[in-house]
């Protein structure tokens, strides 16, 4: 490599400069560095793309933009195929290498095979979306984890990596002044309208957010991680989930970051309950790099059912009902609820996420890929490896997944998550003057609020249906 050779740094999913192990390694590699974003038109085209994360993801790139700027430099945008920008930009700068931190799901490994074998310089990658690499979490005998408790207990006897400190410089970065630089685009440059307000996105928010739930919530999380949140956003920030997962699935926080500041405050802890209460966002944490490891080494998860003799199984193709589920007007208060603040906020607590996801998969029995797909459109934080685990967990057909027979009842999740109707209220206003006794059951009312959609279907009829579906598999297998 010599002097005047730059290298490019392709920022992905990593939109921060903080422990950012590529980024960190173009800048300790002596040459000038090139900050890329590329916008690839096959991402745009996807039926897994909305607008809500895209808009997050412009927010982001217009942070780091901001950031880098001061460091003379700015982050260059390029739109097309990864392979051609690329190879046609380490030509036109003479590129010495391009680095990039891995991405693990079937799309992105495909992507980058095809980029390092059209590249005539080399593609570094770097685990950096992940505390533990997926090659890295074998059982003994060389295998994969399927069940999360044997994969969670190895995970915590692994060494982890430490926090990378390196830090950017001015002057470290190559003169752009020679190339095309173009503007970041908006969503309607992109060919989408803006549907929600979504919030602040930038490593700065990221870390003002991990540092408020690590000094005030996570002692409680254990406790509250449940709550079902009406405004996730809201500053202050709410007690409950940590609501960082938006800039998780960005890379405006690095999982180093989140774990080390774990560490730290189960150190802080001056009681075994804060203690457990830490530990239990950890082993949240760990879920996220159970998900992210399956999808890596069972790319067929990505588009099948995990457990292949699901695939005879007899979905329902109810398209009105679909509809009713995506509007949130199913008639089950809870389910309405979550889906409209989904549509209204991008993002949804993780016990919302589940009842959704059980109504639609088990009381209506339509196809949890259907969800899935409406999920990735919506949610600010939608990751493919976690959104397609949480589905088929809670399907049924995944790996570790709930059992078939078990499924959620709304009602009984509503009254013990929303015992007053708070969420319910917030999201639903035609229920808002209801009283107690009736905010989950609002049916069983002597005249029921006439603006409120009556049940779609009645979930013990509903069960019924699912089990004997579930069943005939079951049965099928064992002749």
């Amino acid at each position: 490599m010599t002097e005047t050779a730059p290298v490019i740094h392709w920022f992905r999913r990593d939109l921060r400069l903080s422990d950012n192990l590529a980024l960190h390694a173009a800048l300790e590699s002596g040459a000038k560095v090139i900050p890329l974003f590329i916008f690839d038109p096959a991402i745009l085209k996807s039926p897994s793309t909305g607008a809500p994360r895209l808009s997050f993801l412009i927010k982001g790139l217009q942070a780091i933009d901001a950031q880098l700027r001061d460091y003379g430099t700015r982050l260059l945008i390029r739109h097309g195929d990864p392979v051609k920008v690329l190879t046609d930009l380490a030509q036109e700068t003479a590129t010495a290498a391009v680095f990039a931190n891995r991405d693990y799901t079937p799309f992105a490994r495909e992507r980058d095979q095809a980029v390092a074998e059209a590249l005539n310089v080399p593609l570094r990658s770097f685990d950096d979306a992940i505390v533990i690499a997926p090659d890295d979490m074998l059982k003994p005998d060389g295998t994969p984890f399927l069940v999360y408790s044997p994969y969670m207990k190895h995970w915590k006897k692994q060494p982890k990596p430490a926090l990378s400190e390196v830090e950017a410089r001015a002057g470290q970065f190559h003169d752009l002044s020679g190339l095309d630089t173009p503007d970041i685009p908006t969503l309607a440059d992109l060919g989408f309208s803006e549907t929600i307000a979504v919030p602040e996105a930038s490593e700065k928010e990221a870390q003002y957010r991990l540092k408020e739930f690590i000094n005030q919530h996570i002692y409680v999380y254990a406790e509250e991680r449940n709550r079902l949140v009406t405004d996730p956003f809201a500053d202050p920030r709410p007690i409950g989930p940590s609501v960082l997962s938006p800039y998780l699935r960005l890379g405006m926080l690095s999982p180093r970051q989140t774990y080390w500041a774990a560490r730290e405050a189960y150190e802080r802890a001056d009681h075994k309950a804060g203690q457990d209460s830490v530990t239990k966002w950890v082993d949240e944490l760990i879920w996220r790099e159970f998900y992210m490891t399956i999808l890596f080494h069972f790319p067929h998860a990505a588009r099948y059912n995990f457990r292949r003799e699901y695939d005879a199984l007899q979905w329902r193709h109810a398209p009105d009902e679909f509809d009713a589920w995506m509007h949130g007007q199913t008639g089950y208060p809870v389910v309405d609820a979550a889906m409209r603040q989904l549509n209204a906020v991008g993002w949804l607590p993780n016990r919302a996420r589940m009842i959704v996801a059980s109504f639609l998969s088990k009381d209506l029995l339509i196809d949890w890929r259907e969800g899935e797909r409406y999920f990735m459109q919506g949610l600010i934080d939608g990751d493919p490896a976690n959104n397609n685990g949480g589905w088929q967990w809670t399907a049924g057909t995944g790996t570790d997944a709930q059992p078939y027979f078990r499924i959620f009842n709304p009602v009984s999740q509503s009254q013990k998550f929303d015992p007053e109707g708070e969420y319910i209220r917030r999201w639903v206003p035609e229920l808002r003057d209801v009283p107690a006794r009736h905010i989950h059951t609002p049916w069983e009312m002597d005249t029921p609020p006439r603006a409120y959609p009556r049940r779609i279907v009645e979930h013990e009829m509903a069960r019924e249906r699912t089990l004997a579906a579930f069943g005939a598999i079951k049965k099928e297998r064992e002749s």
